[in-house]
């Protein structure tokens, strides 16, 4: 266990020094500067303009200001907020908890929903059933998430108004008793977390399908069938434990792919995560926060796929060896 987690420590390393070198590459390139966004529409004059750009340090060479914050952030200063005039730990400590949430919320959706049709899929395999799951569960995988968001709008917040189109809470929510709030917080949620969940559900059924089909042709299986034991019994203590290797690793994979992937998502829905603060720290060049979320999200993958490793190690021993 100790050698696998120092394995992907470091591992992990030349990950994050290669993504955050490209993120800043990305940011460099894109048209226009951080002072233009500072300065907005008012015309000033070349001299305070180049007093903006020195003290915010933009007037150095881009390798030089990315030196500067790298051997910042190895000390866990990551920089100031050039969009919000705020620490960048500040603005992601303010941030993560919205988006954890959300990615939490809409995990439990995305398993429940997915073991759920898996099983499905054993019961009737090869079927109509089979074969019309399996052809949604693609179909709301392939589906671009900004137009899952925008139909999920369109038709429950617009046309049926069951959920709210936006935000993570009501205007007046801050004045409610506690058990009201979390109400809220969560209806609120809803929507944002049904269309991440089930977007990728179609994914975990597959998974959870495979290995099922796998488990029940092997021969414990096939010996506690030939015991007498009913179909339910063999699924849930045989086969399901069997193949629940594949579907570990899938959950440790998707926890930190829904915190980075609802970037998408928070800016359709409005909702104050990391994903819509890194959106906007894009769109106004704002470099340290930009290149923290990108590292931030990084981060969570490794932890992530770190966790299912270990999870599966504990599971099967033989494992423990590998890495």
């Amino acid at each position: 266990m100790a050698g696998l987690i120092l394995r992907r420590v470091l591992f992990s390393i030349p990950l994050l020094l290669g993504v955050s070198t490209l993120t800043f590459l990305l940011v460099e390139a894109a048209p226009g500067k951080p002072v233009d966004y500072l300065l907005g529409d008012h015309p000033v004059p070349p001299e305070t303009r180049a007093r903006i750009e020195a003290a915010y340090g933009l007037d150095r060479p881009a390798w030089a200001r990315y030196a500067t914050w790298m051997g910042r952030a190895v000390t866990g200063d990551l920089g100031w907020s050039l969009s919000r005039s705020r620490p960048v730990t500040r603005v992601l400590a303010d941030a993560l908890p919205a988006t954890v949430g959300l990615a939490a919320l809409a995990l439990a959706i995305q398993l429940v929903a997915g073991v759920a049709l898996g099983a499905l899929h054993v019961a009737r395999p090869r079927g109509a059933a089979d074969h019309t799951l399996t052809f949604l569960g693609l179909a709301a995988a392939s589906a671009p998430p900004f137009w899952l968001g925008l139909m999920a709008i369109l038709l429950f917040a617009v046309v049926v108004p069951i959920f709210p189109p936006s935000s993570s809470h009501a205007i007046d929510a801050s004045s409610w008793p506690l058990p009201a709030r979390i109400a809220d917080a969560l209806w609120h949620a809803s929507l944002p977390a049904l269309v991440l969940g089930l977007g990728s559900a179609g994914i975990v059924a597959r998974f959870v399908r495979a290995g099922l089909l796998r488990s029940l042709g092997q021969g414990f299986v096939v010996a506690a069938r030939a015991r007498g034991g009913t179909p339910a019994r063999i699924l849930v203590a045989h086969a399901g434990p069997a193949a629940a290797g594949p579907v570990i690793t899938l959950v440790g994979l998707q926890l930190p792919m829904l915190v980075s992937g609802a970037l998408v998502i928070e800016v359709v829905f409005g909702w104050p995560g990391m994903g819509r603060v890194a959106y906007d720290a894009v769109m106004a060049q704002d470099l340290p926060v930009a290149l923290a979320a990108v590292l931030l999200a990084t981060f969570l993958v490794v932890l992530g796929s770190l966790g299912a490793d270990l999870a599966q190690a504990a599971l099967d021993p033989r494992l423990r060896g590998r890495g």
